[in-house]
């Protein structure tokens, strides 16, 4: 009886007990959080569990755990701390520069003070996160759990937190990226019929293009309207933005001007009935428009010019802006006054239309390209075949930026009439 009563009572036989709950409980929580990634849980649900755990197991009451996101260094999770000793902490200094588990039970004072531990987690090089521990009673008493069984629970449970985190943010990214690169084809796709495929190469008429969009799909717009044998629109065209946002809303302006065109209006009512249609869609944004008529069995022109960067009219005696009209279209309804400029075109005449990507091409030493150089290059190579004129003026601007990036879209449009 006795000797039944001292094994039963047996202080090694208890804490042998203690020891196997405690393993069963490290067993659970690992299964729970198993369960919840493969249940794909939010990272809000995996930190709620985190905490939970070693708060419930590992009697923590005090944790902090930094996490590099994709805004930078943030405090994912946190418990038992205030507010100052969060404020108090900068990840750059105090925390980057640390790249193993270090031992803080000895500190007094500062931000280390409340912590026994910091856990750092990494992923080859990189650190993923910070997990910042207290009051863990890391000095177990039962010999066969020792400390280090218990912040090696600590870091494995961590470890496995933050990676599955990290993980669901690089699906969420990569997701987000395939997204991204869908819409990029589709808006590409749309712009791709934003500009003639073919552009009138006659002894009359001879046109030529340059198209360069900012990170490959922009928002401008050129188009060639051939009306009957004689008559043809020619327009350039800036959105306010970039982007696919900029470049669908342009698309819808193709398709109104174009049913506009089709209505044989004036060139008047036509930018009229334009920003009418524009006011509709907008949404905070606006267009920067030129539209100009010609005629060329009579050689009359006329255009408008609603607030864009007025193009060049060169003839052999004479070069001019074209910068009448009216302001931007999409922003005003009415339109304040709108004036039609008229002429006959001399023979030879060389018109060049370009966006304000142009001008604002910048030099390695912080020029602008500006107009004063634009007009210059223009008059400087009248007379050029249209084609050879753009690949001159292309050569011309990459020479004037040198290393820099374009930073904006670049459309230009010249043509000559005979």
């Amino acid at each position: 009886m006795s000797d039944s009563f001292s094994i039963k009572n047996d202080p090694t036989i208890e804490e042998f007990k203690k020891m196997l709950r405690f393993r069963q409980l490290q067993i659970d929580s690992l299964l729970d959080v198993t369960q919840s990634i493969n249940n794909n849980d939010s990272a809000v649900d995996l930190l709620r569990i985190y905490t939970f755990m070693l708060r419930a197991i590992m009697n923590v009451t005090r944790l902090l755990v930094f996490h590099d996101s994709d805004e930078g260094w943030i405090c994912a999770c946190q418990h038992g701390v205030s507010k100052h000793v969060i404020s108090s902490i900068d990840v750059q200094n105090d925390l980057l520069p640390i790249q193993q588990t270090k031992d803080l039970i000895a500190a007094t004072e500062g931000w280390e003070a409340p912590f026994d531990m910091i856990i750092p987690v990494y992923h080859k090089n990189k650190p993923l996160a910070y997990a910042l521990v207290g009051g863990g009673r890391l000095e177990s008493k039962l010999k066969q759990d020792s400390p280090g069984e218990r912040l090696k629970f600590i870091q494995t449970i961590t470890n496995i937190i933050v990676v599955a985190i990290e993980n669901k943010r690089l699906f969420k990214k990569q997701l987000a990226q395939e997204r991204f690169n869908k819409e990029m084809e589709v808006a590409q796709r749309v712009q791709s019929h934003l500009v003639p495929s073919h552009l009138p190469n006659t002894e009359q008429l001879r046109m030529e293009a340059i198209y360069q969009p900012h990170q490959n799909i922009g928002g401008d717009y050129y188009d060639y309207i051939p009306i009957n044998e004689h008559e043809f629109l020619v327009c350039m065209a800036d959105i306010s933005g970039k982007g696919i946002a900029a470049a669908l809303l342009m698309s819808n302006v193709q398709a109104i001007l174009r049913t506009l065109v089709d209505g044989q209006l004036s060139l008047k009512e036509l930018i009229i009935k334009l920003n009418d249609r524009l006011m509709e869609i907008m949404n905070d944004r606006f267009i920067t428009f030129f539209i100009a008529h010609h005629n060329l069995k009579t050689r009359a022109f006329s255009y408008v010019n609603a607030g864009h960067n007025p193009p060049f009219l060169l003839s052999k005696d004479h070069c001019q802006l074209l910068d009448k009209g009216c302001t931007i279209l999409g922003f005003f309804k009415p339109l304040p006054a709108i004036e039609v400029q008229e002429m006959i075109l001399p023979p030879d005449t060389l018109i060049v239309t370009y966006t304000d990507g142009l001008i604002d091409i910048e030099s390695e030493a912080g020029e602008h390209f500006e107009m004063e150089r634009l007009e210059a290059f223009v008059k400087g190579h009248y007379g050029l075949p249209v084609k050879t004129f753009n690949e001159h003026l292309i050569a011309h601007l990459k020479a004037f930026k040198g290393n820099k990036m374009y930073t904006d879209d670049i459309s230009v449009l010249s043509y000559w009439i005979a």
